[in-house]
């Protein structure tokens, strides 16, 4: 998925979660979380709880990470 729609669905649920509160449960900074959903970092721990809360598989949202690319 794109940045700019894992934002959408995160704002559609923004009851549920947001950055700050994915953060918080994770123990990081929002900024780290912005950072892993604009793929300016890579985290696994950070890429799977973003899935969880909107709700899709980790591997689907951040496809180009878990995707092996045939050679």
């Amino acid at each position: 998925m794109e940045p700019e729609a894992i934002r959408m669905e995160l704002f559609r649920r923004r009851k549920k979660a947001n950055l700050s509160s994915i953060a918080k449960e994770l123990g990081c900074s929002r900024q780290a979380v912005a950072a892993v959903i604009e793929r300016k970092f890579v985290s696994n721990r950070i890429m799977v709880a973003v899935a969880e809360a909107i709700e899709r598989d980790p591997k689907y949202v951040f496809s180009e990470y878990f995707l092996k690319k045939a050679i």
